[in-house]
């Protein structure tokens, strides 16, 4: 193993999950008590119920307060170790605790505030319309001021605020939760050193580690040491996801100039970066850990330096498959690094997404964020974006397959039969494609419609249910209003939609227009009888429309135009509405779909595309699974004729190449070829899958020797083993279309 030797290696792979045991990625967010010395803190199951005891005498304060006093207690008693197989600490209570206790008990108490909502977001779960949930998933910290300031930095900079004027007690619990936070943290960190310091061989954690406690951290080292730190206290115990570790080559930069003027080795740089690394790749979260590089300087050089490449290299030789890495690609964005990237895909490592720094900032341009602000704009989750400081929430995932079903079932469900849409006229009514097509855009709206109100009824107790001292310290705009990130402190405190099953639902109406009022080969009432019955006794009608070139991804233009329409039509819908009145954002939209592909395809009925009920969905603003068979540059064409700046959500093109096609120097070419055909064209993001059919075959029949088979699924990376049969035909469906 280069940069980390065996038993670090297989140290680090178990600091947070026994291996040798079953592992589910969903629910990575447990302890490894067994790995710490009993005199170093309290049992957790104990501090759990200590915080629950203290919290009844507590109950007079706020919820910033009182979130804050049950993290310091967590700081103060969760054991800690420190091990000179490793450079970075190992914390007990990284299983949520604060969710376990304070965070449930006001998720709770909002239930029986709002006991409608929930329910109404479960019938939509249940009957695959839309997945809805309170959004603590897609932050990110501001990663310049954390190590600009370092942890004391944060803490002196907000109490200097919090004494500069008169606040109202709202505005003072907002602040004492930070300098309670912040305090934690800062003696939490004095704990760390002082274990480190009495461990054999970890006198450089401990070094580090007192270092920081009071001060910003001057060396890479240091930083990779804070980033973690924030990480874990962040995501594993306050209770917010940390949705990336940063623009890891423009913020860590500076700290690496510095040791290499220093003396500093560059073997030491990497080898440092792999034990940091690895930390995510042993966390195992099924999503992944985002981190991404590139974009351009204000004078529009590239952000791309030494380092770009040195993480790229560390990366690629450790065989990592987390965290993530989103590429920046603009225009000054190097060829080598971009070749690089894709030299890496073609070889089996598919956690590479590109996105396009142009894109990105129009469309935030647009939207009113300044050219600065733009530039810097960070890539969080899977390749959504956003300004720095900002708190995009009230992710959802609509179904678009389930309106085109109201609408030809009288606004009843095809899959269940239950009334769910708006009462629509009957099918004979229909006499025109156009009439049809109004009927989906108005049960569409309906299921937007119902969406946005019960997301904005849950956002208003965002805040009430987890208060966010330790974000809130990262954002000045928090620091000026006196505000939560959750509660409108943010600089946009935006919700996002994504559309779900856009190929799918286009392919669909395009099939029902040609074969319905086109060539008149049955009539609508007919081909809706079909579906009802999952094609039964109609396979040859099923292959005919399924094999039907006129399918979106393959530049056609009856599927194309739909798409465009569709896109036009949700984005002008969405963007720009109110969201929660407590957070005084805006809606905005996008094309993801994550796992609703397969979780919304379960419960969908036949679709006039030749898919089954039940299987899963098209994912992104790719074509539906087998259905590209023109090509990779016709897929490009399709999924750039509609523009992606209307609109700030994210959008990502999951390009299937075969093997054969990307060999050689020329192959390289070839795909580099495509990733700047993607960009030119006004595309967002594009993740790439090198494989064939016969490959994939061979993996599902003899999953011990392709163990290290990495697949990218829809935003995430995972290995080909660790995903179900259903979901694995998928795949081999998509590589059996490629040319």
């Amino acid at each position: 193993m280069e940069y980390i030797n065996y038993e670090s290696y297989n140290y680090i792979s178990n600091k947070y999950h026994d291996t040798s045991k079953p592992f589910n990625s969903f629910a990575r967010f447990i302890r490894r008590d067994e790995i710490f010395a009993e005199e170093t803190g309290m049992d957790a199951e104990l501090i759990k119920e200590k915080i629950l005891e203290n919290d009844k005498k507590n109950t007079k304060l706020s919820h910033p307060v009182r979130k804050a006093l049950a993290f310091e207690y967590v700081l103060k008693n969760t054991r800690i170790s420190c091990d000179n197989r490793d450079i970075f600490p190992a914390i007990n209570m990284i299983d949520r605790p604060l969710d376990q206790t304070v965070i449930g008990l006001w998720n709770e108490e909002v239930d029986k505030i709002i006991p409608e909502t929930r329910a109404e977001s479960r019938e939509h779960y249940n009957a695959g319309i839309a997945t809805m949930w309170p959004d603590y998933d897609h932050s990110i910290p501001v990663w310049d001021r954390v190590f600009e300031l370092g942890f004391a930095g944060l803490l002196k900079e907000s109490e200097k605020i919090r004494n500069s004027r008169t606040l109202s007690e709202k505005e003072d619990n907002f602040f004492e939760g930070i300098r309670i936070t912040y305090n934690a943290i800062v003696m939490f960190i004095e704990r760390l050193a002082k274990l480190a310091a009495k461990t054999d061989g970890s006198q450089k954690m401990a070094t580090a580690l007192k270092n920081i406690q009071n001060n910003p951290p001057k060396t890479f080292y240091e930083a990779l040491l804070v980033d973690y730190i924030y990480f874990i206290l962040s995501e594993h115990i306050e209770g917010l996801q940390v949705r990336s570790l940063g623009n890891f080559d423009r913020v860590f930069y500076p700290f690496y100039k510095n040791d290499m003027k220093n003396g500093v080795s560059e073997d030491e740089i990497r080898t440092d970066l792999a034990y940091f690394l690895l930390q995510f790749t042993a966390i195992g979260n099924y999503f992944n850990q985002p981190v991404f590089i590139g974009g351009c300087k204000e004078d529009e050089s590239t952000e791309i330096n030494e380092l770009s490449y040195i993480f790229l290299d560390v990366y690629d030789k450790m065989n990592l498959l987390n965290p993530k890495i989103q590429i920046k690609i603009a225009s000054s964005t190097p060829k080598k690094l971009a070749l690089k990237a894709l030299d890496m895909i073609r070889r089996g490592n598919n956690s590479i997404v590109f996105v396009s720094d142009s894109a990105m900032r129009l469309a935030l341009q647009k939207r009113g964020i300044d050219k600065t602000e733009a530039r810097l704009c960070d890539v969080r989750g899977c390749y959504d974006y956003s300004p720095r400081g900002a708190m995009i929430c009230g992710m959802t995932y609509i179904n678009m397959l389930k309106p085109l079903e109201f609408a030809l079932h009288c606004g009843c469900d095809g899959f269940s039969g239950e009334f769910y849409g708006l009462k629509s006229p009957a099918l004979e009514t229909f006499d025109t494609f156009e009439k049809l097509y109004d009927e989906f855009c108005k049960q569409l709206t309906f299921v937007i419609d119902n969406v946005i109100r019960i997301v904005n009824t849950y956002d208003d107790y965002l805040a009430y249910i987890n208060p966010q001292s330790m974000m809130s310290a990262t954002f000045t705009s928090c620091l000026e209003k006196g505000l939560d990130a959750l509660e409108g402190g943010a600089s946009d405190n935006g919700s996002s939609m994504n559309f779900g099953a856009l190929a799918d639902v286009a392919d669909s109406l395009a099939m029902i227009k040609k074969y319905v009022y086109e060539k008149k080969e049955l009539t609508l009432m007919e081909f809706v009888t079909i579906l009802d019955h999952n094609y039964k006794d109609h396979e040859h009608f099923r292959l005919k429309i399924l094999n039907d070139d006129d399918k979106y991804g393959n530049n056609k233009t009856l599927p194309d135009d739909i798409v465009t329409n569709i896109v036009n039509f949700t984005s002008d819908y969405v963007c720009g509405r109110n969201n929660s009145p407590k957070r005084k954002g805006t809606w905005n939209c996008g094309y993801h779909v994550a796992r609703a592909s397969y979780d919304h395809g379960e419960k969908t009925a036949a679709s006039p595309n030749g898919r089954f009920a039940g299987d899963e969905l098209s994912k992104n603003v790719s074509a539906s699974m087998g259905q590209n068979r023109a090509g990779a540059t016709a897929a490009i064409i399709s999924a750039t004729k509609f523009d992606s700046s209307q609109f700030t959500g994210s959008q990502c093109l999951d390009l299937g190449l075969l093997p054969s096609a990307v060999s050689g120097d020329d192959g390289l070419e070839a795909m580099y070829g495509l990733l700047k055909t993607y960009i030119s064209r006004g595309g967002h993001a594009l993740h790439i899958n090198v494989f064939d059919a016969h490959t994939l075959r061979e993996a599902q029949e003899h999953p011990d020797k392709y163990q290290d088979l990495q697949i990218r699924v829809s935003g995430w990376n995972v290995l080909w083993n660790n995903i179900n049969k259903k979901e694995q035909d998928g795949f081999i469906k998509q590589a059996e279309g490629l040319i």
